[in-house]
C-alpha cells in the first residue's frame, strides 16, 4: 500500500478524528487553567501545573524508539484511550467538588507521560497517508481544520467554564478522545518494509541519534524549538491573570486564545490554497520573524483589544511556521526514523517550557508583563535569524527515498537529506 492523493478514505478519517478531538482539547485547556487558578488564586501554581505536564517530554526519545519498533496503529489507539480515561476522571471529580491542587499536579504529570508516548506515534502520520506532492496542502488542511475547531472550543469554552464550571468541559474532552480511539482502526496505514532483521532496542536508539546529527537542520531545529518554546512559555501562565486584572476574566482569555487560533486557521487555509507555490524555507523564517515582532508588541499593550489583534497576528505567523517546518521535517526524514527523530525534537524543544515556567513561578506575581514579553520577542527574533542560518548551511538537493529504509544502522547508511523543499 502506498500513499495516496490528498482526498482518500484513510486521510479523511484521520482528519475528522483529529478535528473533533481538537474541539474537546480546546475546551479542556481553558477548564483546567481556571480550575487551578480559582482554587489557588496564583499564576505561580498554574505555572507549576503546566511545567509538570511538560516535563515527561524529556522521556520522548525512549518512547520514540519503542514506537518505531511497533506497528503504528496500537500506540495511537492506546494513547487516545488513556487520555480519555484521564480527562473523564478529572471531569467527574470536578463535578463533585474542589479537586486538591496536589491531585491536579499529579494528573498533569500523568497526562504528560501519556503525551510523551503518544506524540512520537503521530510523527509522520500525514506523510504515510498522502502523496509527497499533497503534503503541504494536507498539513495546512489538518492544521486549519483543527484550529477552526479549537476556535469554537476556546471562545465557547470561556463562556461554558464561566457558567457551568470546569467539569463538563473536561468530560467532553474525554469523550472526544474515546471517539478518536474508535475511529482509528478504520484507517489503513502503509506497511513498513519487511524482510529486514531488527537490531536491539538500544542499537536502534543510538542509530536514531546518529541520524538526527547527520544534518545541520535536523540537529539545529530542536535547539531553535528549545529557544522559542522557552520564549512563549509565559503566555498560558500570565495571560489568564492579566485578563482578570483587566476585567475580561475567563471570557477574555478565551477571546485571546480564540484570536490566536483564528489566525492559525486563516493562515493554514491560505497555505492549502497556495500549495507548493511557496517555499517552506522562506515561509518558516518569515513566520518566526513575525512571531517575534508580535510578541514585542504585547509588551506595549494596556487593554484587551490590542492584545486580541496581536494574538491574531501571532496565529497567522504560527501557521506559516508550523506548516512549513512540518513539511521540511517529513520530507527530510525517512519514515523508519519518524518516531526517533521526532521525539528528539519534541524532547529538546519542550524542555524550554517547563524550565521557564518553573523559573518564573516564584516571581510570576511580581514581575512586569512588559519586561517578559519584550524579552520573549527578542529571543524569538534571534531564533528566526539562527534558523535562517541553519537553512543556508545545509547544501545539496537530494531527495530521501519514498519507502522506509532500515530501522537501524549507522548514519552513513541513511538517505541523504535535501537542502531545499518547494
Amino acid at each position: 500500500m502506498t500513499a495516496s492523493p490528498l482526498w482518500n478514505r484513510n486521510f479523511v478519517i484521520w482528519w475528522l478524528g483529529s478535528a473533533q478531538s481538537a474541539l474537546g482539547t480546546a475546551l479542556a485547556g481553558i477548564a483546567l487553567s481556571f480550575l487551578v487558578l480559582r482554587q489557588t488564586g496564583s499564576a505561580g501554581a498554574m505555572g507549576v501545573n503546566l511545567a509538570l505536564s511538560l516535563l515527561p517530554a524529556l522521556l520522548s526519545p525512549l518512547f520514540g524508539t519503542l514506537v518505531d519498533r511497533l506497528p503504528i496503529l496500537p500506540p495511537l489507539v492506546l494513547g487516545n484511550l488513556l487520555r480519555a480515561a484521564l480527562q473523564l476522571g478529572v471531569g467527574i471529580a470536578a463535578l463533585r467538588g474542589p479537586v486538591p491542587i496536589e491531585a491536579l499536579h499529579l494528573l498533569a504529570l500523568l497526562g504528560g507521560l501519556i503525551g510523551a508516548f503518544y506524540s512520537p506515534a503521530t510523527m509522520g502520520v500525514v506523510a504515510r497517508l498522502v502523496s509527497r506532492e499533497s503534503l503541504q496542502r494536507a498539513g495546512g488542511l489538518m492544521q486549519g481544520t483543527a484550529q477552526s475547531m479549537s476556535l469554537i472550543g476556546l471562545v465557547g469554552g470561556g463562556v461554558l467554564v464561566s457558567k457551568l464550571g470546569s467539569g463538563p468541559a473536561l468530560i467532553f474532552d474525554g469523550v472526544t478522545f474515546a471517539v478518536f480511539a474508535l475511529l482509528l482502526p478504520l484507517v489503513r496505514f502503509p506497511a513498513a518494509a519487511g524482510g529486514q532483521a531488527r537490531a536491539g532496542y538500544w542499537s536502534e536508539f543510538r542509530a536514531g541519534l546518529r541520524y538526527a546529527l547527520s544534518s545541520p537542520v535536523l540537529w539545529g531545529l530542536p535547539l531553535i524549538a528549545l529557544l522559542l518554546n522557552a520564549a512563549f512559555a509565559p503566555i498560558p501562565m500570565l495571560i489568564p491573570k492579566r485578563m482578570l486584572e483587566l476585567g475580561a476574566g475567563a471570557a477574555g482569555f478565551g477571546v485571546f486564545e480564540g484570536a490566536f487560533v483564528a489566525g492559525l486557521a486563516l493562515g493554514s487555509f491560505a497555505l492549502v490554497w497556495l500549495g507548493n507555490r511557496v517555499s517552506p524555507r522562506t515561509l518558516s523564517v518569515l513566520g518566526l520573524t513575525m512571531l517575534g515582532l508580535s510578541m514585542l508588541g504585547l509588551a506595549f499593550t494596556r487593554s484587551p483589544a490590542p492584545m486580541y489583534a496581536l494574538s491574531l497576528l501571532m496565529g497567522l505567523a504560527s501557521a506559516a511556521t508550523n506548516t512549513s517546518i512540518g513539511v521540511i521535517f517529513q520530507t527530510r526524514v525517512q519514515p523508519a526514523y519518524f518516531g526517533r527523530v521526532g521525539s528528539l525534537l519534541n524532547m529538546v524543544g519542550t524542555a524550554g517550557q517547563p524550565l521557564t515556567l518553573l523559573a518564573l513561578a516564584p516571581i510570576a506575581d511580581h514581575i512586569s508583563l512588559a519586561v517578559i514579553f519584550a524579552a520573549a520577542g527578542a529571543v524569538t527574533l534571534l531564533g528566526a535569524f539562527a534558523w535562517g542560518g541553519l537553512l543556508r548551511a545545509e547544501r545539496g538537493d537530494v531527495t530521501p527515498p519514498d519507502r522506509p529504509g532500515p530501522a537501524s544502522g549507522p548514519a552513513d547508511t541513511a538517505a541523504p537529506l535535501p537542502s531545499d523543499v518547494r
